[in-house]
């Protein structure tokens, strides 16, 4: 995989260069000649008596699943539950020079049987000039180092998923932590992107109506490609804020891993605290995101955003949330609170402030628990307690639990209450 990435010294298109389009999977038939058809035709019935159920069984399998190749089922058939949960790849692309960042990661990937790939990102000084995106740092706008770097590492795995046809990917960087409990989660993210980004669709018909005829009418609707939809570009599952559409759908969903408001992390945008019920996370048509600290992409969202990123002049998040706000054409899913959050790390691109999501600068490297996320995958890898189960598990804070913010602001809010009443019953005296 590295050899493959680190054979990318030009990172522009000849052309007349034309992409791939996404291939659809047959299966090749084959044909068996005997000299003896009597005898074959016997023994294939003598199988077919004792054994027929598991071909019957077997065969049901085959034809269920033909429209998911490339993604692995799991027991109960639901391919989010899976090792990449039910995209077809998870990315990380982190610096070879980086292990510091890595190793946590990979180490919580492990604890919650997740299958990562990793690619080497790229530093600014390793591109040439001529690959820069058109109007890249114009217009008065300097670029901080680093910036250049992240948005072509980015960029080339777009790339990498269109031209190996990869239907889709999760892709993360090197700071990400999970919840242990992260498969659940995504259960409800599928559901929701199905419901948010299927929107509006044609009614299925019903039992009765299901004909040969039905079956090629306009409101037939074949099984999803993707346990997510079909009908996605990304899915910003990690950022440090993110919003949708004041007007848009908002689909809500229990997960007992979501932060409750005092728990809860961003540095920008996010949605309206009466748009989340209580023990649930959102997911919504998102317009406003911030950081690319994890995001699901599709083949076809991969190619929209390479296309559009030919041109660019600012940070990739922000060109990002400016497809997502602007065009049309481009189907962006926010989750709210975020599933993937970035943990206190040295940053790789130098912010004028030391850190730009902490408000401090990072000089140790440690593992630590992301922000907003209760039971971290990275921490309780380190410390050994993966395998312990939720009664053994290093828990960051339990639901119900307070804040030492909130703690503090109980406090003040009891002692104001106090003197107001103690001025209170002194005005009392005075007047008698």
């Amino acid at each position: 995989m590295s050899r493959y990435m680190d054979s990318l010294q030009s990172l522009r298109y000849p052309s007349n260069l034309q992409l791939p389009n996404p291939t659809t999977y047959y299966e090749k038939t084959s044909k068996l000649h005997s000299r003896y058809p009597r005898v074959v035709i016997g023994i294939a019935v003598v199988i077919f008596i004792f054994f027929w159920k598991d071909i019957i069984a077997s065969s049901w399998s085959h034809v269920s699943n033909t429209r998911t190749a490339g993604i692995a089922v799991v027991a109960d058939g639901n391919p989010i539950l899976n090792a990449t949960l039910g995209f077809q790849d998870i990315f990380l692309l982190s610096l070879p020079d980086r292990g510091d960042r890595r190793a946590p990661l990979l180490a919580g990937a492990n604890a919650t049987n997740l299958t990562i790939t990793t690619l080497d990102a790229i530093r600014d000084k390793q591109i040439p000039p001529e690959d820069y995106p058109k109007w890249w740092a114009t217009n008065g706008w300097v670029a901080k180092e680093g910036e250049l770097g992240c948005l072509m590492s980015h960029l080339r795995t777009w790339k990498k998923i269109i031209h190996e046809n990869i239907t889709s990917a999760l892709i993360m960087e090197s700071d990400v932590d999970w919840d242990m409990r992260v498969k659940n989660t995504m259960l409800g993210v599928g559901r929701g992107t199905k419901a948010i980004a299927d929107w509006p669709f044609d009614p299925e018909p019903s039992p009765d109506e299901e004909t040969s005829l039905s079956r090629h009418a306009k409101n037939f609707k074949m099984p999803d490609l993707s346990p997510y939809g079909d009908k996605w570009d990304i899915i910003w599952a990690g950022h440090c804020g993110s919003s949708g559409n004041g007007d848009g759908r908002i689909y809500a969903f229990p997960d007992e891993a979501a932060p409750d408001e005092d728990h809860k992390w961003s540095v920008g945008e996010t949605p309206r605290a009466d748009h989340r019920p209580a023990g649930t996370r959102i997911v919504y048509q998102a317009d406003k995101s911030v950081c690319t600290t994890a995001y699901a992409i599709s083949n076809q969202g991969a190619r929209k955003f390479e296309e559009r990123f030919r041109e660019a002049n600012g940070p990739i998040d922000l060109k990002m949330w400016s497809i997502c706000a602007d065009d049309p054409k481009v189907a962006c899913i926010g989750v709210f609170p975020q599933v993937f959050s970035m943990a206190e790390s040295r940053t790789n691109i130098k912010h004028t402030e030391g850190g730009l999501s902490f408000g401090h600068e990072i000089t140790e490297e440690k593992i630590a628990a992301g922000k907003s996320i209760m039971v971290s995958a990275r921490v309780n890898a380190n410390m050994g307690l993966a395998d312990q189960g939720p009664e053994g598990w290093k828990w960051e804070w339990k639901p119900g639990d307070k804040t030492e913010e909130r703690l503090r602001q109980e406090e003040e809010e009891r002692q104001w209450a106090e003197q107001q009443a103690q001025e209170q019953n002194k005005s009392n005296d005075e007047s008698q």
